[in-house]
């Protein structure tokens, strides 16, 4: 962060004095030529001159001498996600520009800024709560894996020059986000082959060569309550009427996985459910009795103690531009993949195959 200004009130309170320059400066035993120097900004007085100051004029010290207000950094405004809502947003610089994300309001996320004013054409003011150099070293990654967030941890906890804030984003969101220039890193999960991977990572970075590099293979399907007392046992099932189906948005994974199979039923997706951003918003409404059924990851169903009845095997790859992932933050939350602390942790949490976690492939430019 750039030397504070500081604001010089000394000639506005010693006229509210009634005091020369000469006057004052007898007071606090200095020079004339001292006042002037100070009262035009070219030298800052010791705290002790200051004080004296302060006390021959009859102020505080801080009526005289005060930071001027931050004027903040200029940065686009993401999309909110995830629950972002008000004005504390995480900062990371992607291509050189300063991006904010609004950050839920519940404030479990550490703030890196707070939104000053908006402007035109996504664009905000924002005051940095922190030294800039430090706020340069933090990866943006949307995604929706929730293991995203113990390999950012991970990141923080190894490394000084970098740290990763995790962005709650489906699918189609993290994508569009990475597209944008708004995140450095998307998340994407897919049950097809390589190819359509590629596909989805040219669409996103047109024109530049990518990486691809896996976090986690998965199991995605639906989440019942212990002992499945309704009998659910196939996607089809989610067109059962006195069932409660909790609704993904679309271009979720999870959406996109009950299309296709209700697709095959010839039927469309049920909207009368309740509403999850996330797999684990989705377990939680079934574990409170929200909800009967709801799709999520087999890891998310664990975590809360539900049964989980398989659809479909997935990877969860990270996708972020070649130059990019060869530069700090991003090439530390790479390397953090392939850590034997990493892989060791994961093997203890339920519903993650971490064995070809850290494996790069690169896909060239269209």
């Amino acid at each position: 962060m750039s030397e504070p200004t500081i604001e010089n009130h000394l000639k506005r309170q010693r006229k509210a004095a009634g005091l020369s320059q000469n006057a004052l400066a007898g007071l606090v035993g200095v020079s004339r030529q001292a006042i002037l120097a100070i009262e035009a900004g070219r030298n800052v007085p010791s705290t002790s001159l200051g004080l004296k100051l302060a006390y021959a004029l009859g102020c505080t010290v801080e009526d005289i001498f005060r930071l001027a207000p931050d004027r903040g950094l200029h940065a686009r405004l993401a999309p909110s996600s995830g629950g972002g809502t008000g004005p504390r947003v995480a900062l990371g610089k992607v291509d050189g520009r300063w991006v904010a994300h609004r950050l839920p309001a519940h404030g479990m996320t550490a703030a890196d800024g707070i939104v000053m004013s908006e402007g035109e054409g996504s664009t905000a003011v924002v005051r940095p709560l922190g030294d800039t150099a430090h706020l340069e070293r933090n990866a943006l990654v949307a995604g929706c894996a929730p293991l995203l967030g113990t390999v950012g941890h991970r990141v923080d906890r190894r490394f000084s020059d970098a740290r990763v804030t995790w962005l709650q984003a489906g699918n189609r969101q993290a994508m569009d986000l990475l597209a944008a220039g708004l995140v450095h890193v998307a998340g994407l999960h897919l049950s097809g082959d390589a190819d359509d991977l590629a596909a989805a990572a040219r669409r996103a970075l047109p024109g530049r060569r990518v990486m691809v590099a896996n976090l986690t293979r998965w199991k995605q399907g639906l989440v019942v309550p212990p002992g499945n007392p309704l009998g659910i046992r196939t996607g089809a099932d989610l067109l059962r009427p006195d069932l409660r189906v909790v609704r993904r948005e679309e271009g979720s994974g999870a959406h996109d996985l009950a299309v296709r199979f209700l697709g095959a039923e010839g039927a469309c997706h049920p909207d009368g459910g309740p509403a999850a951003s996330s797999h684990r918003e989705v377990a939680r409404m079934v574990r409170s009795g929200s909800a009967d059924v709801g799709i999520a990851i087999e890891g998310a169903a664990l975590a809360e103690g539900l049964d989980f009845v398989p659809l479909s095997e997935e990877r969860f790859d990270l996708v972020v531009a070649q130059d990019t992932a060869s530069r700090t933050p991003v090439s530390r939350l790479i390397e953090t993949l392939d850590d034997p602390g990493f892989r060791a942790e994961v093997e203890h949490l339920p519903g993650y195959d971490v064995s070809a976690s850290g494996e790069v492939t690169t896909v060239e430019a269209a």
